[in-house]
């Protein structure tokens, strides 16, 4: 049996790719200032097309389907899916309404899955290589979503997925704010992530499938601000590891105006370009890599 110690696996992923042109541009300059390296896109975001160009140009970002049901737009119109969006395509904004009606509402869950085949269907048409899928909002963890979630994985042979799992009080002991709300949020989502993870383990086809055994972002979620994602960094829980962002969304949150510089204007953007984070992530303690690249190198581990 080999004694070598391994560098812990770490992805840093950028969620809401397309949701808007500041958002595609800052997860460019991260990447390529070296810190990024995935990002998540949503296929319904009017600046979804701007992404798939920034993609092609920056072909060492990994790219993987960010599942949207929630709060932004879907793909197909009111009259496809009347139960499920508006006028101008949007779905629920309030997670609540949302879940009540996925999992008690036939109708909206018919087109819940309709829209959700259109999603995976309009990601694969890209020809983009395929890193990952998550949720916005994680909302593909819902157990009515979950099922035609993995199903649809298993259709387009994609089998690294997200199952967010961080620890509250290790967030408290990095530094990370005590947020009533994002506290209960997280600890519900623990708990869907447990049964989710006890379910994917339970099938037969369980060893196909990537999730890191971490994920950092739920708790501190729109201020992942330079301190907080060094702190996490040096904590690194897992073998593999994801930390992710949302670097331009207009709910990361605002820069004090005395430091902002070159366009920087959120939190997040300005953690990801920070000297000191690039220079952590260089140590041999740490590899920076994909979901793909984490997935080989457990592979090879074993």
């Amino acid at each position: 049996m080999s004694t070598a110690v391994h560098p812990k696996l770490l992805i840093i992923n950028a969620d809401d790719f397309g949701m808007s042109d500041a958002v595609n541009n800052a997860i460019e300059r991260a990447h390529q200032y070296g810190t990024l390296t995935s990002t998540s896109l949503m296929m319904g975001e009017p600046a979804c097309t701007n992404a798939v160009a920034t993609a092609r140009r920056n072909p060492g970002l990994a790219v993987g389907l960010h599942v949207t049901v929630t709060a932004d737009h879907a793909i197909l119109p009111r009259e496809v899916n009347p139960r499920l969006v508006d006028q101008e395509r949007r779905l629920r904004t309030n997670p609540l309404a949302a879940g009540l009606a996925y999992r008690f509402s036939a109708p909206v869950k018919d087109q819940l899955r309709r829209e959700m085949d259109a999603q995976f269907t309009a990601f694969s048409s890209l020809a983009l290589e395929w890193s990952h899928v998550d949720g916005h909002q994680h909302f593909h963890m819902h157990p009515v979503v979950w099922q035609h979630f993995l199903g649809l994985c298993e259709q387009y042979s994609i089998f690294r997925i997200r199952i967010p799992v961080e620890e509250y009080r290790s967030h408290l002991h990095g530094g990370g704010d005590r947020s009533p709300g994002l506290a209960i949020a997280g600890l519900i989502l623990r708990k869907m992530s447990r049964r989710n993870l006890r379910a994917l383990r339970n099938r037969n086809d369980g060893l196909k499938w990537f999730v890191p055994d971490r994920s950092y972002g739920t708790f501190q979620s729109g201020n992942m601000h330079a301190l907080y994602v060094q702190n996490v960094v040096d904590r690194l829980q897992g073998r593999s590891n994801e930390l992710y962002l949302h670097p331009g969304t207009e709910y990361a949150r605002r820069l004090p105006a005395s430091k902002e510089l070159g366009a920087v204007s959120d939190v997040e953007l300005h953690a990801l370009l920070q000297p000191e984070l690039r220079t952590r992530l260089a140590q041999p303690d740490i590899k920076l890599t994909t979901y793909a690249g984490a997935q080989s190198c457990l592979i090879n581990m074993a």
